[in-house]
């Protein structure tokens, strides 16, 4: 269920090809995840705000499972995409530090970066915030474990297909 309305901000310095594509991992498609660009190691992803989504309904901001679990998927995402999908992976570690509320009624937005890939774990940060990548609601470090089944890697759906311009 993608949405045409999710723009991921410019990064300056940072280059992304631009993707449109639905998550395909359970979690990603309950909260509605978006992957929307990848880079050297590295994935964005977006997520429209939704009342459904919301932790507390007197300030319309989103639940803090709900930016733990989009930083999570999105780190998910970006070792697959490091291993080139060759991995099903597994979290081992995940570290969220808040830094302040998302704004209310506001999309989100989610970097991760691969920052060191080993034979079987793979070592993330991320970032998710709602139009400032400067401004971060929260910050995400941890690692996921390489070839945690025999599955094969699909919260991706494959390589992703690159948005055309026009």
């Amino acid at each position: 269920m993608s949405d045409s309305n999710l723009k991921f901000p410019d990064l300056p310095g940072i280059d992304f090809t631009p993707v449109f594509q639905d998550s395909r991992s359970p979690m990603g498609q309950n909260i509605g995840l978006v992957y929307m660009g990848f880079g050297d190691k590295r994935i964005c992803t977006g997520l429209k705000w939704h009342e459904s989504l919301v932790g507390n309904a007197e300030t319309d901001v989103l639940h803090g499972g709900v930016v733990t679990a989009m930083i999570d998927e999105t780190a998910g995402g970006a070792s697959v995409l490091a291993t080139e999908h060759k991995f099903s992976v597994a979290t081992v570690d995940l570290r969220v530090d808040y830094m302040r509320p998302a704004a209310p009624r506001q999309n989100l937005y989610c970097m991760a970066h691969i920052y060191r890939l080993t034979e079987r774990i793979a070592f993330f940060n991320a970032q998710a915030f709602n139009d400032d990548p400067a401004k971060p609601i929260a910050v995400g470090t941890g690692t996921f474990m390489l070839g945690a089944n025999a599955s094969v890697p699909d919260i991706l759906g494959g390589p992703f297909k690159v948005q055309e311009d026009g």
